[in-house]
């Protein structure tokens, strides 16, 4: 993935509230449970989508699906972030398939 991709998904993290950001870039532990909650459990469709991205440019795709399954629990029929969760689900169970 490239920086832009990173560089978004960090904007629409810190814009959505999750105050973590900066251990999840630099592979730091969180300092408070809350904190760490936040970056686990996303409150909302988008957070979780972009914290698939983010795990997926740190090279873990477990946690993207986690993350991607989570949105797709957490977003309702006509949410925007539910197609690209699944569109993301996806591309991370074909073989072969390069997530942008």
């Amino acid at each position: 993935m490239d920086r832009r991709i990173l560089l978004l998904a960090s904007f629409a993290l810190c814009f959505s509230g999750c105050s973590s950001m900066r251990s999840l870039m630099l592979d730091e532990a969180p300092p408070s449970s809350s904190v760490a909650d936040d970056v686990t459990h996303p409150r909302t469709p988008d957070q979780a989508y972009y914290a698939g991205l983010l795990m997926m440019q740190r090279g873990d795709p477990d946690r993207a699906r986690r993350e991607w399954s989570r949105c797709l629990a957490i977003s309702s029929a006509d949410s925007p972030y539910r197609l690209d969760c699944l569109v993301a689900l996806e591309k991370l169970s074909s073989p072969g398939t390069l997530m942008p």
